[in-house]
């Protein structure tokens, strides 16, 4: 089940909550020795804030066996500040209708038919996400070969936004948006066979309020 977590909801899912941040422990830090900020095996950093939106993918309610971070560029944006050469327009930073998605991972361990199934749900769900919050597009800074398994495999069009770089253990990094418009959302759901994973849109297509 994919679920929204903010400062809104926080009181009702604790342990997803600060479960996704353990998950990002084993991601970012244990595997790709990221050097940021850890508390008690959880990773954080300075664009965790009241204003940020998670995704998290769980099975029981309590444990993240997926998740990523959204947040509206206007209130904190990664890429603007700390690779902002890898944005030819940056024009791009001050639309409030501009979200960033960042933190982007998937439990290692888990089978790969599993793995398949959550990163579907997570690429889905920043369509249905944005959507909701009348989103243009969501930006964000991946691998290339992980930004073509997670969207453009998944029947979500990518506009690069600038250069592909060499960035740390990455030979091949680069900045690209994906378009917030319900033909995309339609598309991704025919490819994924995922529809309404956080269930903001109605069976008509309406959009329903997010928390």
């Amino acid at each position: 089940m994919l679920s929204i977590v903010s400062a809104r909801t926080i009181s009702q899912c604790p342990s997803l909550y600060l479960s996704q941040f353990r998950l990002r422990h084993r991601q970012f830090i244990e595997r790709q020795k990221y050097d940021v900020k850890i508390i008690e095996d959880m990773e954080f950093d300075e664009y965790d804030t009241l204003v940020s939106n998670y995704l998290v993918y769980s099975e029981d309610g309590k444990t993240a066996l997926g998740c990523s971070r959204l947040t509206p560029v206007t209130y904190g944006c990664m890429l603007k500040d700390h690779f902002p050469d890898l944005v030819e327009d940056h024009a791009i930073f001050d639309s409030e209708r501009t979200w960033e998605g960042t933190r982007f991972c998937i439990d290692n361990a888990l089978p790969a038919d599993k793995r398949r199934h959550i990163l579907q749900q997570l690429a889905v769900g920043y369509l249905e996400f944005g959507l909701s919050r009348g989103a243009d597009r969501i930006i964000g800074l991946m691998p290339t070969l992980i930004l073509r398994s997670v969207f453009a495999r998944n029947g979500i069009p990518l506009t690069p936004l600038g250069p592909v770089r060499a960035i740390g253990i990455h030979s091949k990094i680069q900045a690209a948006a994906i378009e917030i418009t319900e033909e995309a959302y339609l598309a991704a759901c025919a490819v994924t066979g995922i529809t309404r994973p956080l269930g903001l849109i109605g069976a008509q297509g309406q959009v329903r309020d997010v928390a």
